[in-house]
């Protein structure tokens, strides 16, 4: 019997390590070896370097979600720090890996609802889901908040003293990460006392608690004292500092409370409707919740949870155990975010990316229980792996990043930088920024007053302007020299066309000059002749 198990053992681990070569295998296939970050990643990637510069916190940033950047200057403190692209890609290598051990802790979950062949079809499912693929890409602090999270569901489930404890050590973490992650203390503080019953429950609970407390209380006084010189009203007073999960979620509760009473953010979009400012809240947020629950279904989840619904619907079995009560609690809080974030108009499917395991738990469920009592042999789960494979694929095929693009975008914005300080937006134009940096290194962006990073050039939208004489114009305040155009933008229809039309624009650079794939071209703007063709 032992070494029936034991050779159990063996094949589990011989599958997932396949699994997990395959996770990063894709990965490291369509990793943008010569893009910088420019995404949400960016200032993830200038805070953890500007801790390992001055070896503490940085003073006056802001310290919202900033668990990730602590986590990457713990690897930078040892890393080669004169070129900022290996950094990045530290960075992003350490987002892959993360997401693809998230299979391990997902193991162990679905192998409570399912036989271990499925657990590990599941876990195939989850290392080839194609937008978490994608994300982990992005180095932003998703893959480690996943992983936190998908960990602390499976030692919940465990149900031993220390993996109780080990639990509510994930939350800490991934509360660091993503402020939101504090949230799960009340779905999993409600099911630990559904499930033990006594007089030491109360004692085991406060050592959890006391736990979670030393972890997050001395990196919360510090991150109060690296911003200090924000102050803000409550209901205690005048504050100063910020912890970066309860002044967070004070903030979004006020946020809420103003909806109510007619209140918008000073960053929430303007809201043209007759309707009042919580029901358009409310009529986003459910409009968006729905459509982007849809779309996480795509491209092969849809056709399993259809599946396990018509399964469902025919066996008509209600009631939930303790697990699958554990999994849908979970995640059912941790979709609060999306809620609120949709309601401000914010359109990313990433709020809702936290369903995936409960979704996974669906499509092996259902998917067995047909193998089960139709297909007695493996055909149908080889042609599942083989389905899920393509269908993956094609989706990163096409929702990736055009890196070719992208990089001649960095390179633009290198001879942008040469020459000026206010541009017009193209397509893009993000990685003006990571040009600048690169540019500076091993400068570093400053903080505005609200904690974020301080932009070094103006950006023009074109959106604004319905020709380009009136753009011109009407930037001259803001001391627009050049034009960057590019091959998308409709206002430069005409000039890509006829540039001759426009004698006032002198042609500075053209990419097909230098062998690039896409059209980029760099114009000035010579006012003189502008003016003194407007006066003839």
């Amino acid at each position: 019997m032992q070494q029936i198990e034991l050779l159990e053992k063996k094949h589990i681990i011989f599958y997932l390590g396949l699994l997990l070569i395959l996770g990063l295998g894709i990965r490291f296939y369509y990793f943008p070896y010569d893009v910088p970050i420019a995404t949400d990643g960016f200032f993830s990637f200038v805070y953890a370097v500007k801790t390992v510069f001055e070896e503490s916190l940085p003073v006056g940033y802001t310290v919202t979600n900033t668990g990730w950047s602590n986590f990457l200057s713990l690897l930078f403190m040892f890393s080669d720090t004169s070129q900022p692209l290996h950094l990045m890609h530290i960075q992003r290598s350490l987002s892959i890996v993360l997401s693809s051990l998230t299979i391990i802790p997902a193991f162990f979950i679905f192998k409570r609802f399912v036989n271990v062949k499925f657990a590990i079809f599941g876990c195939f499912l989850l290392a080839v889901e194609p937008r978490l693929l994608l994300i982990s890409l992005e180095g932003i602090n998703f893959s480690l908040f996943f992983f936190l999270f998908v960990s602390a569901i499976a030692l919940f489930l465990n149900k031993t003293n220390v993996s109780l404890f080990l639990t509510f050590v994930c939350i800490a973490c991934a509360s660091l990460v993503r402020y939101e992650a504090i949230l799960l203390i009340i779905p999993f503080s409600i099911m630990f006392f559904v499930k033990f019953k006594g007089k030491k429950t109360i004692w085991k609970f406060l050592g959890i608690i006391f736990v979670l407390t030393i972890i997050l209380v001395p990196i919360s006084i510090l991150r109060i004292q690296a911003t200090e010189e924000y102050c803000h009203d409550s209901v205690f007073g005048v504050n100063c500092g910020k912890d970066g999960i309860i002044s967070n979620l004070l903030d979004r509760l006020t946020s809420i409370n103003d909806k109510v009473i007619g209140i918008p953010d000073e960053d929430d979009p303007i809201y043209n409707t007759n309707s009042s400012m919580i029901e358009h809240f409310l009529f986003l947020s459910i409009s968006y919740l729905v459509k982007f629950l849809g779309l996480v279904l795509v491209p092969f989840f849809i056709f399993f949870v259809i599946l396990r619904i018509v399964l469902f619907i025919r066996k008509r079995k209600l009631g939930l155990d303790f697990d699958q009560k554990v999994i849908l609690s979970t995640t059912c809080i941790m979709l609060l975010p999306a809620i609120y974030a949709y309601g401000r108009g914010i359109e990313e499917v990433k709020y809702v990316l936290i369903i995936i395991p409960i979704v996974c738990i669906l499509s092996i469920s259902g998917l067995k229980l047909v193998s089960d009592k139709i297909f007695k042999n493996r055909n149908l789960l080889i042609i599942s792996i083989v389905a899920v494979l393509i269908l993956s694929i094609m989706f990163i095929e096409s929702e990736k990043r055009d890196v070719v693009h992208n990089y001649e975008s960095l390179l633009i914005g290198q001879e942008i930088i040469k020459k000026t300080s206010t541009i017009n937006s193209f397509n893009q134009d993000g990685y003006m920024k990571a040009a600048s940096l690169i540019n500076s290194w091993p400068e570093l962006p400053n903080h505005n007053e609200k904690g974020k990073l301080e932009q070094e050039f103006i950006k023009i939208r074109t959106s604004n302007y319905d020709n380009v004489l009136d753009l011109i114009i009407d930037s001259k305040k803001y001391g627009l020299k050049y034009l960057v155009i590019d091959q998308d933008d409709e206002i430069f229809y005409e000039l890509r066309k006829n540039p001759t039309n426009y004698p006032y624009l002198d042609k500075k650079f053209d990419s097909k000059d230098y062998g690039y794939t896409n059209n980029f071209k760099i114009y000035e703007i010579n006012y003189r002749i502008l003016e003194n063709g407007k006066d003839g």
